[in-house]
């Protein structure tokens, strides 16, 4: 029987680490990397995320999340771009990109492997303290056969 991390724990090993992150972080280009977990979002429950900046507008991020159990797994593989309005680090932004599910199951008389994807958009806030600090909230369009709209709150740090 396979045991699972739960997400509190998560949580914890991530508030006694954000401190730590003081000492390195300052402004979005000084900074350019950010670990983050999404609640919600574009990845329908959870996800891990790390983001790029490809200069002081514009970042490169990808995310991970998985679902299920030891029957069942479904895979969220999400990449994607996210564009800032302002250099500052309080600012609106917009996101968009492509999300890839897979799902497998074993359970009962099915056997069978499934994949898809669906695409994102969202305008959002971004929020990066000076001690490395990330919050994020976005309002997302999940687009496939017509669109669904869905929250996300990301929380992380910047390095």
């Amino acid at each position: 029987m396979k045991k699972h991390l739960p997400i509190w724990k998560l949580f914890t090993v991530a508030i006694f680490l954000l401190p730590a992150a003081q000492s390195i972080a300052s402004d979005r280009p000084d900074v350019p990397n950010d670990l983050t977990i999404e609640l919600l979002g574009r990845c329908l429950v959870y996800s891990f995320s790390y983001q790029h900046m490809l200069g002081d507008m514009a970042g490169l991020e990808g995310g991970v999340s998985m679902l299920g159990g030891s029957s069942t797994n479904v895979l969220f593989f999400s990449g994607g771009v996210r564009l800032y309005v302002l250099p500052k680090n309080a600012t609106p932004c917009i996101t968009g990109g492509v999300v890839a599910v897979t799902s497998s199951t074993d359970s009962g008389p099915f056997s069978s492997n499934e994949s898809s994807s669906y695409f994102y958009l969202g305008p959002g806030f971004e929020y990066r303290s000076t001690g490395g600090f990330l919050f994020r909230g976005t309002v997302y369009f999940l687009i496939r056969d017509g669109f669904f709209v869905w929250p996300g709150i990301q929380v992380g740090i910047a390095f």
